[in-house]
């Protein structure tokens, strides 16, 4: 896995985990599972999470791309971040 791509990964899961509802030190938090359906955040944390991704990556997210299947887990962060950042996934 290319170093920015870990980077990404474990500054957003940190971020997520800091943030969760869940306080359960047996959550076993992977890049795959959704932080919704899960409940460990609500919807309202969303908006903190864009916040958080435009900031630490330097990323402007369009409007059209502002939906909760881009932020439901890890991976779909990282798709989203790679394809306006211009990586490869």
């Amino acid at each position: 896995m290319p170093e920015v791509e870990l980077g990404f990964r474990t500054k957003t899961r940190q971020f997520i985990e800091n943030n969760m509802n869940v306080f359960d030190e047996d959550i076993d938090l992977t890049d795959e599972t959704n932080i919704f359906t899960s409940g460990f955040v609500n919807s309202t944390f969303a908006m903190r999470l864009l916040n958080f991704l435009e900031n630490e990556f330097s990323i402007t997210v369009p409007d059209d791309e502002i939906l909760l299947s881009n932020f439901s887990s890890v991976d779909s962060m990282w798709s989203l971040t790679s394809k306006l950042k211009g990586e490869t996934v």
